[in-house]
């Protein structure tokens, strides 16, 4: 038995417009999990219409290790395998891991 890494979650907060000063600032999180888009979900207004036409990007996520890298201060990341054949490397310190048992003969 082993864990498994299935999902990063990182949750930032932001300044909603150009004023720093304002004291308005609002908390986006990001999610990349195991078997679904890794680029955010964007949508636009479908024509003809007040329906919305949701895309997403076909970079799906393929896996998530953690990994010995010189690419954090920390000597460790992330690294995230797409679908497309790409690799990320994400600092680990910026996410939290969701990870779930998995026997020897379960992917």
């Amino acid at each position: 038995m082993s864990n498994k890494i299935i999902r990063l979650e990182s949750l930032s907060l932001m300044d909603h417009d150009e004023s720093l000063n304002d004291g308005s600032v609002f908390q986006t999180t990001r999610l990349i999990e195991v078997g679904h888009p890794y680029d955010e979900n964007w949508s636009e207004p479908a024509p003809g219409g007040d329906d919305y036409v949701y895309r997403h990007s076909d970079s799906d996520v393929v896996s998530i290790d953690s990994i010995r890298s010189l690419c954090d201060s920390d000597g460790c990341c992330y690294l995230v395998k797409l679908k497309d054949g790409n690799e990320l490397h994400l600092p680990i310190h910026a996410f939290i891991a969701e990870t779930k048992e998995v026997t020897d003969d379960a992917d």
